[in-house]
């Protein structure tokens, strides 16, 4: 991974789907572990790899543009259970942003938290030149799951991580999809992005608990004191840097390019 800034935009062949994917959260469908994975994201501006690792991937068929997430992550933590509610504000989250036609114009905002809360939002055009969200969106269909690997809201464990999967029906994307196939044609090319929210919490020393817990049952029924006077840091992680911090240059995203193989057969 290079160690400076490169804005030359990843690419990734997305191959057809092999058989039915179940949206669970759980990545053990020939597809996924047939799939490629993105290169590890990187911070947003520097280039630099993020210090827990996060990867991508993506599958289709003709109903669905399937994307899955692997987050490493060793304290798995969210409150915010509210739909249509900015999740990255104070929780981990996965993004994904979609430019079908790559003009930087009508493009797709996906947000989801540990805890599988979303939020969408859809863009006429980048804020930063003058364009407006429509917020509180809905993607008609789409489905989407988390599974958590450790132990939610619980710094005494360390954790794995956690994944994401999401399906996204072609039936549902005609507004952000003007000028492009639905499903894709093989050979199509789209701009995506995927980015990652990191929270980093401090917690005072005299509040850092020593106990040893023998078991994950009492370390989630432990009610001593772990979550005052906590200071949070925040950081993006993307497969795609920007010329500058933001999520919001659709000319910097990576392309991703539709196949007619079933992925795995090449």
């Amino acid at each position: 991974m290079h160690n400076s800034p490169t804005l030359t935009p990843p690419h990734y062949i997305c191959y057809r789907a092999a058989g039915e994917i179940i949206i669970d959260g759980h990545l053990g469908e020939p597809s996924w572990q047939r799939a490629p994975r993105t290169r590890p994201f990187v911070h947003i501006t520097s280039g630099e790899r993020g210090c827990y690792n996060t990867q991508a991937m993506m599958v289709w068929d003709d109903d669905y543009f399937y994307v899955a997430y692997v987050i490493e992550e060793p304290d798995v933590f969210a409150t915010e259970g509210r739909h249509h509610t900015p999740v990255y504000k104070h929780d981990h989250d996965v993004e994904l942003f979609i430019d079908p036609d790559g003009d930087g114009k009508n493009y797709y905002e996906f947000q989801i938290n540990p805890i599988n809360t979303i939020n969408e939002v859809f863009w006429n055009k980048p804020g930063h030149r003058g364009g407006q969200g429509i917020f509180g969106w809905d993607l008609i269909g789409i489905r989407h799951a988390v599974q958590i690997q450790g132990a939610l809201n619980c710094p005494e464990v360390r954790d794995e991580g956690w994944t994401v999967e999401l399906a996204l029906p072609w039936k549902s994307m005609g507004k952000m999809c003007p000028h492009s196939s639905l499903p894709p044609k093989p050979g199509d090319i789209w701009r995506v992005n995927f980015t990652r929210v990191e929270k980093f919490r401090h917690f005072p020393p005299v509040l850092r608990s020593t106990r040893q817990f023998p078991s994950e049952k009492e370390a989630l029924a432990f009610e001593g004191p772990r979550l005052e006077g906590i200071t949070v840091e925040s950081v993006d992680w993307v497969w795609a840097v920007a010329p500058e911090y933001s999520a919001h240059i659709p000319e910097t995203w990576g392309y991703v390019e539709f196949s007619d193989i079933q992925v795995g057969k090449v």
